[in-house]
């Protein structure tokens, strides 16, 4: 018979997964906004701000820039129900005002705010 055999996971496998743990905790921190509260705050029905996340998902990808350190799909318990959202950052946030419908007067009012330095989170 075989002697017991353990095999323990080689330094650079247990190396990468902490530095994976590390960067995911960093972004974490940086996701402090729910695209969801542009919700009520605009007025926006659900697939118009899906729509808007997906356009800034878009800009994140063409302009080379990880939509995951800006983006993190969730999902919150309202009512009855489960409800996607989103935790974005910053930069997330401000890409999907950029990206909604222009038609919606608050939407058109962030994005004149935005573009003058002037909106607030």
């Amino acid at each position: 018979m075989l002697p017991d055999v353990i095999i323990y996971p080689s330094y650079t496998d247990t190396w990468s997964t902490v530095l994976d743990d590390i960067r995911d905790i960093l972004i974490s921190r940086q996701l402090i906004h729910y695209a969801g509260s542009l919700r009520e705050r605009c007025m926006l029905e659900d697939i118009e701000l899906e729509k808007a996340v997906q356009k800034a998902l878009v800009v994140c990808v063409t302009a080379g820039i990880s939509p995951a350190e800006h983006f993190k799909s969730i999902f919150i318990y309202a009512g009855e129900a489960l409800k996607k959202d989103w935790l974005v950052s910053d930069l997330g946030l401000q890409l999907i005002i950029l990206n909604a419908d222009i038609a919606n007067p608050v939407v058109a009012r962030l994005q004149v705010e935005l573009a003058s330095g002037r909106v607030s989170h």
